[in-house]
């Protein structure tokens, strides 16, 4: 099982004096100095969001406030630990959304000698302008005939309200190309500031957004995870991704259609590129 290595999180809440334990079982101490334990697949629901961490049961419902937390490595490890207790206890989990894939993706292996590592933090305007040049892909095969359809649109409304005849028509042409561009220029930018705008809002869901991440790429597999967590010896394997596309700062992995996982060139030596280049080419088509 993968990250079964990981230490216990024990978080005590000093408000009601209850202390829980996120570990190989689930574990609550209140008054009673024996604790309730409960295996994970006798968890019903665990939900994650910006305040708090909500285990429920059949019966009870436990609260884990986020603030609680020792430290942040502690909510990693407690995230990875319930990520991977899901895959084997099967209950529901509801989480916000990630800039890294769920711990229970990863099975546990070892790279190879041929693997390439790196560490470092996403940076926020590289994923925006790696969300743009996506966005550019997919509008630039219309952005043309948008403009073109623009163009007529316009020019069919100043024939309709004003009416064209042979005195103005060399007048409306120009308007009507030019208004077009214009249209389609506004366009763009809209669709500019959301590309930008999707990476924030999910980086502004997600801590790890703000913490080292150890990548590995290996001919078994990949790996994106808080460095605090990660030991080397999990990885995705290929098979769990589609496809994926290269800009000049990042390797980016889709699966079913959507951006998964963002991989910086930076975290890597710039030696190293051409062979993990050459490792994701051979396991993955490129778009």
């Amino acid at each position: 099982m993968a990250f079964c290595d990981l230490k216990p999180v024990r978080i005590n809440i000093d408000s009601t004096g209850v202390s829980y334990i996120i570990g190989e079982v689930f574990a609550v101490y209140a008054n009673d100095p024996v604790p309730a334990v409960y295996s994970w697949n006798q968890i019903q629901t665990v939900v994650e969001d910006k305040r708090c961490i909500t285990v429920k049961t059949e019966n009870c419902d436990f609260v884990i406030p986020k603030k609680d937390f020792i430290q942040q490595e502690d909510y990693f490890r407690a995230l990875a630990i319930i990520e991977c207790a899901q895959k084997s206890g099967g209950f529901v989990y509801e989480h916000q959304r990630r800039i890294l894939p769920l711990k229970s993706e990863y099975i546990e292996t070892d790279p190879g000698k041929d693997a390439y590592t790196g560490s470092c933090e996403i940076d926020e305007n590289d994923a925006a302008s790696t969300f743009i040049m996506l966005m550019n892909f997919k509008l630039v095969k219309v952005l043309w005939l948008l403009t073109i359809i623009l163009i007529l649109l316009i020019f069919l409304g100043l024939h309709i309200f004003v009416g064209i005849t042979r005195e103005n028509v060399l007048y409306f042409i120009p308007i009507s190309v030019i208004g077009g561009a214009i249209l389609t220029l506004i366009i763009y930018l809209v669709c500019y500031a959301v590309a930008r705008s999707k990476y924030t809002s999910v980086a502004g869901c997600d801590p790890a957004a703000q913490e080292p991440i150890s990548f590995t790429i290996s001919p078994v597999g990949f790996a994106a995870c808080e460095s605090c967590v990660y030991d080397g010896q999990e990885l995705i394997p290929w098979s769990a991704f589609d496809y994926f596309i290269e800009s000049d700062k990042m390797f980016v992995f889709y699966k079913d259609g959507t951006t998964s996982v963002f991989v910086p060139k930076k975290a890597f030596d710039k030696k190293c590129l051409g062979g993990i280049s050459d490792i994701i080419s051979l396991r993955l088509e490129q778009r």
